[in-house]
């Protein structure tokens, strides 16, 4: 041991002497290539340099590159050996990462006067000459290439294969494959370079078999799992959901179970430490210990700086009183925001301060209880400022403006921002990304104003429908355009048909539909949403449609005994105008609407029996009331659409009735996205008579979607129902004949999840459950017999095409059929149906 010391002081005496020989005394730094390579057997002396040459570098520009970023210049003055330029020098060399090995040593012998030669040696890291996987199917190469930051003909450092191999085994790992192997080959190709070849073991697909609790007494292992929401263990039941480990995402999840704890009052919970390893090659086992500590409650809460709000209204923003069970979450949300923005943060940015701050204090006290304190920050009350709209390449300006609530001038309110946010979703002019996080905010102290910039993305939402049905009916074509953002005013300057002028928010339908001369039907509507700048809708519409009985087939409607024997023509002309008028109480999303209905048929040879034969006219009023809080026009996730109408055509024509509808549908989210959502509706519809005489034409048809109605309805209210055909709900009167629907009750819900969301193409897949029947008279109502009805469908927006919708539905309930045996109508059997239909609202 002794002698060993001794040997050991006397080598350390000897190198500080200076006596190795030259090729032992290189110090290596601490990359392994770093060299400084000094005379042996000289004393540290100061050398100026009078030449510098570079060795293991075939080009005269690589060699100037090193000269160059080794910082040494002739003339300058430096130590040998081991000065600190020397060291320097090396250091930035190889820091270039183009090298693997450099020293530095003295040339040819000085000249006198102290001058030198020194001699930068290198060794080229060797270029990459390309990389191929094993192992590796192509579409998995494909994104293996992205993860790889290697690039062709750069330098490749074991550093760089080093980060090359994590990364293949981190991309394997976030796919399931925990013990993916990689091992890298590197072969020599001409010209001093090296290929890769990176043989790729992924193992077995590891996924969560089990995840264990310790330490846990309140709540038990399944309490727990269920605080995490993206680490799952395999079960058979969970097909929808994968049960793959990603460490991130079990990282977050504990921090769910311990924010778990938090919000029913273990304050001090906390995860002491946790384990996984894997079981069999492929099962992975998750344990975590937990100290769940007491249950804590509310003793005090004290709010200091206040002056704006009293204490009373800030604590019941707050949600808290004295014994309440501390909530964490509770208190983030109540506290800094949550949805229905009455929280204490809210209360102030609503009223312009901009600048408000609270912090919180929590301490606990007693054992179990905690004092909670305030400390508010109010600062100064904000205007809105400058509002700058950029992005909209089609929707002027001012139509853009007239939504906004976030007027220059008025105090600057979040509220005002979340409500403009959700009027501009509401036109459908602007993609959801680009105004969902609102305007960029920029705060002019000097003048305490905000200025905003509201950044816009334009979609198209104009639709084109071309579609067929062939039925009883023979083949029936239809064309439609609608132009969602139409111009007006632009119509007669060519300079901006592109193809069409638009741009001010109007809208312009035109629809022909038939099926040659037997059967034609044209429709044009316009309106113009602001009239004469306020937001007051008006327009119109005027339609024709023109039916043989040839289109019929000597057929008759199912209501009334028109006789078939003689061919004739039934013509309509139908013309419309309305007017809606936002409210400002009780809400700005309150309507009410006036409309003006007149129709005017000829109805030779009786086509249509419920109507007498020649000409009758119709003349009606509707007042409706309505409120929309939809989020979006076409897939809601929250938000409500109710609607309450009265239509009446007095007897001053030929058909004469009272209409009464009562329509209302309810969104709310599942999930935090809000891509999950529920939607619940009901209909309600009422037919009566004014002087008690039958009302004869008007009538509800149950059941079908639009695409089934291969002809169109006249004085009918089509309503939808999947699962069934067209028409097939009708009441039946005792004479076992199709009577007309009077009374409509209809009940609908849905299961949305938004799978597809990009400006081509948007998609919903969903589960419906529907419900409903019509009566013809209240002496045979009975709200309790529905035909009811379940299935799975989905809504697909395309741009161009509009909304399009498939659904398979099964009926629960036999309904009746065309045929009747011995008196009696068949009724038909419980099955599946396909269906699709074009445009409509969800449920309709």
């Amino acid at each position: 041991m002794r002698s060993r010391l001794l040997a050991a002081l006397a080598a350390a005496l000897i190198v500080a002497a200076g006596g190795l020989p030259p090729d032992a005394a290189r110090a290596q730094g601490s990359s392994g290539g770093m060299r400084a390579v000094p005379s042996a057997t000289q004393q540290p002396e100061r050398v100026t340099i009078n030449r510098i040459s570079v060795e293991g570098v075939p080009k005269q520009s690589t060699r100037n590159f090193v000269r160059r970023i080794s910082g040494l210049t002739e003339g300058q003055q430096i130590t040998l050996p081991g000065g600190d330029a020397v060291g320097e020098a090396i250091r930035a060399i190889y820091r270039s990462g183009l090298f693997s090995d450099v020293s530095v040593a003295r040339g040819e012998p000085a000249e006198q006067g102290g001058e030198g030669h020194l001699v930068i040696r290198v060794a080229p890291e060797p270029g990459l000459a390309g990389y191929s996987f094993r192992g590796v199917d192509d579409n998995t190469e494909d994104d293996l290439r992205e993860e790889i930051t290697l690039a062709q003909g750069r330098p490749v450092r074991p550093a760089d294969i080093q980060r090359a191999e994590q990364a293949i085994r981190s991309f394997y790992s976030s796919e399931g494959y925990l013990l993916a192997d990689v091992q890298t080959r590197r072969q020599r190709t001409s010209g001093d370079q090296v290929r890769l070849i990176f043989d790729v073991d992924t193992g077995k697909e590891v996924e969560v078999e089990n995840i264990r609790f310790t330490g846990n007494r309140v709540f038990d292992d399944g309490d727990l799992r269920g605080a995490m929401e993206e680490t799952q263990e395999d079960r058979w039941w969970r097909f929808w959901t994968s049960a793959q480990f990603d460490r991130e995402k079990y990282e977050a999840d504990l921090d769910r179970v311990v924010d778990y704890y938090n919000r029913e009052g273990y304050y001090d919970a906390t995860i002491v430490d946790d384990t996984t390893y894997v079981e069999d090659g492929e099962n992975l086992i998750a344990e975590v210990r937990v100290r769940e500590g007491d249950q804590y409650h509310v003793r005090n809460v004290e709010w200091r700086g206040n002056t704006v709000y009293p204490d009373e209204v800030l604590t019941q923003a707050l949600g808290f009183k004295e014994g309440d069970v501390y909530n964490s979450r509770q208190l983030q949300r109540n506290l800094r925001g949550n949805r229905a923005t009455n929280d204490v943060t809210s209360l102030y940015t609503d009223r312009g301060y901009v600048r408000f701050n609270v912090e919180p204090t929590v301490q606990p006290v007693r054992g179990d209880s905690l004092d909670l304190t305030f400390d508010i920050t109010e600062g100064d009350v904000y205007e809105v400022g400058n509002v700058k709209i950029t992005g909209n390449t089609k929707t002027k300006d001012y139509v853009i403006r007239r939504e906004l609530y976030t007027v220059p001038g008025r105090t600057f309110s979040r509220s005002d921002i979340k409500d403009s946010i959700r009027r501009l979703q509401q036109l459908g002019y602007f993609s959801k990304e680009s105004i969902r996080s609102g305007p960029s905010l920029s705060v002019d102290q000097e003048n305490r104003e905000v200025d905003m910039v509201w950044s816009v993305e334009e979609v198209s939402n104009d639709q084109l429908e071309l579609s067929g049905t062939y039925g009883g009916y023979g083949l029936v074509l239809q064309t439609s355009f609608t132009f969602n953002n139409f111009s007006a005013q632009n119509l007669f300057d060519l300079s901006e048909w592109q193809p069409l002028p638009v741009g001010d928010g109007q809208k312009l339908s035109l629809s022909v539909r038939t099926a040659g001369l037997d059967y034609q039907n044209y429709r044009a509507s316009f309106t113009e949403p602001w009239f004469r700048g306020q937001p007051t809708p008006v327009g119109g519409s005027i339609s024709y449609a023109r039916i043989t009985d040839n289109y019929l087939g000597g057929r008759r409607r199912r209501f009334g005994n028109a006789s078939s024997e003689n061919a004739g023509i039934f013509q309509r002309f139908g013309a419309r105008a309305f007017r809606r008028q936002r409210l400002d109480w009780p809400d700005d999303n309150f309507r009410i609407s006036s409309t003006v209905n007149y129709n005017y048929y000829r109805n030779d040879e009786r086509i249509y029996g419920s109507l007498p034969g020649g000409v009758s006219q119709q003349l009606s009023f509707k007042q409706g009331i309505s409120r929309n809080s939809l989020d979006n026009p076409l897939f809601p996730s929250r938000g409500s659409e109710v609607e309450f109408s009265l239509e009446v055509a007095p007897p001053l024509a030929d058909i004469q009735f009272h209409k009464w509808r009562f329509t209302n549908g309810w969104n709310v989210p599942l999930s935090q996205n809000g891509k999950l959502s529920f939607h619940v509706g009901t209909d309600y519809g009422y037919i009566g008579s004014l002087t008690g005489e039958d009302v004869g034409f008007q009538a509800f048809e149950l059941g079908g979607t639009a695409f089934d109605y291969s002809r169109q309805s006249f004085g009918t209210d089509p309503i939808f129902m999947r699962g069934y055909p067209a028409r097939s709900l009708n009441p039946v009167n005792a004479q076992n004949e199709f009577a007309p629907g009077r009374i409509l009750n209809k009940y609908t819900s849905e299961i949305h999840y938004l799978a597809v969301d990009t400006r081509q193409l948007r998609a919903a897949p969903y589960l419906f459950l529907d419900a409903a029947n019509t009566w013809a008279g209240f002496d045979t109502y009975d709200p309790a017999s529905l035909y009811r009805s379940a299935g799975v469908g989905a809504k697909l927006y395309l741009p161009i095409v509009g909304m399009i919708e498939v659904n398979y539905g099964y009926n629960f309930d036999r309904f009746p059929s065309e045929n009747v045996v011995n008196g009696q109508r068949v009724l038909e059997d419980q099955g599946w149906r396909f269906q699709i239909s074009f445009g409509g609202k969800r449920g309709s």
